[in-house]
């Protein structure tokens, strides 16, 4: 019997990256994974990859920005499956620029999709948690919410932003049952990262591996931190609520 056998989760930005990879060790542990994603053609792949290992998976194509459509999509759970016990806020953005080089959109948009949508589905799925008393919300925040990099300024501010709103819910929950933890990952090698060129940079490779500012003298990887995902829903979590679990490699134990 799998870890998470006879659950329901949804995951986040599921069609790529750390949201697929969640999404199909939860699968293999047994889950029925709800696969909330922005884009069509990747999510309903994931969906096939997780039928066809015989896991139970449905792919909803949506913008989490989007109240109304992240409403209709916790319904239809609730109709398939009749409950919800874990959701994994993954579904991230950067956009990259100092404060003197971005603007309001982007900043909006960053907010929007890092920090609104995590209270959105919170607001959506914790009543049919407390409902059941019992649940597990597991927010994916970053390193970078507690030891900054510049031109990511409105990633930062959300990801230390989802901690704090992490420890507040585990908080206001807890009476029911519902954990709420967060995890903080490194420098993970997505397809987020690859795009900016960050972890294949020569200033990567000497800096952080080469001269061993991440003591394990890797990038990350999905898997690395899949676990820890796994952990956090599963019944070994039992009595942890409110906390950061960093998954970073080391890096931040040498600043």
């Amino acid at each position: 019997m799998g870890l998470l056998e006879k659950q329901v989760a949804i995951v986040t930005g599921a069609g790529q990256g750390l949201g697929k990879t969640i999404a199909l060790e939860f699968a293999q542990e047994g889950a029925a994974v709800a696969l909330l994603e922005i884009n069509a053609e990747t999510v309903k792949a994931v969906e096939a990859e997780i039928r066809a290992s015989g896991g139970e998976a449905r792919a909803y194509p949506l913008d989490i920005t989007d109240y109304d459509a992240y409403a209709a999509a916790v319904a239809d759970l609730l109709s398939w499956k009749g409950k919800i016990d874990v959701l994994v806020h993954n579904a991230g953005i950067a956009l990259y620029g100092t404060i003197l080089e971005d603007n309001l959109e982007s900043w909006r948009r960053v907010v929007a999709v890092n920090l609104e949508a995590v209270y959105m589905g919170s607001k959506l799925v914790a009543p049919h948690m407390v409902e059941k008393r019992y649940g597990r919300i597991i927010t994916i925040s970053s390193i970078a919410g507690f030891a900054s990099r510049g031109r990511v300024g409105s990633y930062n501010a959300t990801k230390g932003a989802v901690i704090a709103f992490t420890k507040s819910m585990a908080v206001e929950l807890g009476q029911y049952n519902i954990l709420v933890n967060a995890i903080a990952p490194g420098f993970l090698i997505t397809p987020m990262l690859e795009e900016d060129g960050l972890t294949v940079s020569e200033e990567f490779q000497d800096w952080y591996i080469g001269r061993g500012k991440i003591p394990l003298r890797r990038g990350g990887y999905p898997e690395d931190v899949a676990g820890t995902a796994v952990f956090l829903a599963s019944s070994y979590c039992r009595y942890m609520t409110g906390q950061v679990l960093v998954v970073d490699g080391g890096l931040t134990s040498t600043f």
